[in-house]
């Protein structure tokens, strides 16, 4: 849907089912010098119950013990998404990487909101809290605006047959279209103030 538009320039990490480890997704967003970085997922909770889309966004503390542990799965290492600071001392990177996190964070949380927003008018069901926050590695890239759309869980057999039914996925690929549009219209038009 995204291509068929021909507003967007995308690239996918992989097409199939194979592991790309975490370092090389963001790597590959910052080679092709992404505007964005949209982390697609469909999860399970071994524990507990979830359904409904979630979007998060970064945060070192997590909004809630099931997001920490999510994170904590699907990342295991605490990554620097791609950044060669090698040549930099530990203070004069965390500078750097704070830098950049300082202007990314507004546009990400911008990001998120647009997804959030278009998710809802959309009428697609949601997490019970839709935005929430965790430590997840592709969200750390500091200069990309990054977020994981949790599209819902495979362990709720009511997100199983969402995520399985054709008119679902149609519709939500239409809601992250809309959001990315809503996102794209709004990011350019505060840079343009910003450069006046």
């Amino acid at each position: 849907m995204l291509l068929r538009d021909g507003r967007f320039a995308v690239v996918l990490t992989r097409d199939d089912d194979v592991f790309v480890p975490l370092e090389t997704r963001t790597s590959i967003a910052r080679s092709m010098e992404a505007d964005i970085f949209l982390s697609l997922h469909a999860d399970t909770l071994a524990e507990g119950e979830a359904q409904g889309a979630t979007v998060y966004t970064l945060a070192e503390d997590a909004s809630d013990a099931a997001s920490a542990a999510l994170a904590e799965r699907h990342d295991r290492d605490d990554l620097l998404a791609g950044i060669d600071l090698s040549e930099q001392d530990d203070l004069v990177a965390e500078v750097l990487m704070d830098m950049a996190r300082t202007e990314t964070r507004p546009r990400t949380d911008r990001l998120a909101e647009a997804v959030v927003g278009a998710i809802r008018a959309a009428e697609i069901r949601m997490h019970r809290r839709p935005r929430q926050t965790a430590g997840f590695s592709v969200l750390k890239t500091p200069d990309i605006p990054s977020v994981l759309l949790e599209l819902g869980f495979l362990s709720s057999a009511r997100d199983f047959s969402r995520l399985t039914d054709p008119d679902w996925r149609a519709t939500m690929a239409g809601a992250i279209r809309t959001a990315l549009v809503t996102w794209d219209a709004e990011d350019s038009a505060l840079r343009q103030l910003k450069s006046e």
